[in-house]
């Protein structure tokens, strides 16, 4: 019995230090590259166009130079970093990661300033949860939101969005498209349950 014991507990130190070393010498310009083609493809069998200039390496994570997504409404990065939480992928059994943003624009008729942002994505065959969502620039959005993968379009969302002056009137319009609404105050949210 005790042989047993010790040869899996063996076992179990040998799985834990080649996860560990996997994990500290894991290329992950490599695996940034990996994902994107695979990321082009799909968005590709879906009339969406990715683009990108270069990746480069972070620490725990890398860094997509001079992403633009063109779909029917475009979008573009100067940077955008993805650091994998390995811990909490494993034990979520899910892709989780975090993923901070520069210079974020959106063109749909009008250029919207996004800024810089962050938020926490965990990735399911079925859904997409972005946590934390924050973001500075003239379009501000603060909160939470997941995404149906199948649809594309937004599942649940509760979060607060703040948008210049002039395009104020213009959140009227895309009522139509967004769960977007508005309280007395006249606050905007995007808001779905």
């Amino acid at each position: 019995m005790r042989k047993i014991f010790f040869n899996t507990l063996k076992v179990l130190l040998f799985i834990i230090g080649f996860c560990a070393a996997l994990w500290y010498f894991l290329p992950y310009r490599e695996v940034g590259r990996v994902l994107m083609s695979v990321a082009h493809s799909q968005l590709a069998q879906r009339g969406m166009n990715l683009a990108y200039s270069d990746i480069t390496d972070e620490p725990d994570g890398f860094t997509i130079n001079n992403l633009a997504l063109e779909v029917p409404v475009n979008v573009s990065f100067s940077s955008l970093t993805i650091r994998p939480r390995l811990l909490s992928s494993l034990l979520s059994l899910a892709g989780v990661c975090n993923i901070d943003f520069r210079s974020c624009n959106i063109t749909f008729g009008q250029r919207l300033n996004i800024g810089d942002g962050h938020f926490l994505m965990t990735a399911t065959p079925s859904e997409i949860l972005l946590e934390d969502l924050r973001t500075n620039g003239d379009f501000r959005v603060n909160g939470y939101l997941t995404i149906n993968t199948s649809t594309m379009k937004i599942g649940q969302a509760e979060a607060r969005v703040n948008v210049p002056e002039d395009f104020a009137v213009g959140l009227n319009l895309l009522k139509n498209f967004l769960p977007l609404e508005q309280d007395n105050n006249g606050q905007w949210y995007l808001r779905r349950r």
